[in-house]
């Protein structure tokens, strides 16, 4: 499966006498298939998801032991979370026509 569908610019060049280059423009854009945003989209929401719900449990979990380190790490999970969740919205919300 391709990522990219589209057309190609290509550049000319003539000799003669004077140095000359031109470029053509393709009469299609290259740009990436709806479909594969879209699947990148669920892929990173849920990921997201995911990793924010892991965190939150990891979090409550170990925050009655007081261990500040591994608090540390489960917390972290979070904001990444977020950001993965933000990337899928995003990205699904490009895909639709």
């Amino acid at each position: 499966m391709r990522l990219f569908s589209g057309g190609i610019a290509q550049l000319g060049e003539r000799l003669h006498g004077m140095q000359e280059v031109s470029g053509s423009i393709p009469l299609t854009s290259t740009r990436i298939k709806a479909n594969t945003v879209h699947r990148f989209g669920v892929f990173c929401g849920w990921l997201g998801f995911i990793l924010t719900v892991v965190g939150l449990i990891g979090t409550g979990v170990t925050l009655p032991s007081g261990k500040e380190d591994v608090i540390g790490i489960w917390i972290n999970l979070v904001p990444v979370g977020f950001v993965f969740l933000l990337v899928g919205v995003t990205a699904t919300q490009m895909s639709k026509k």
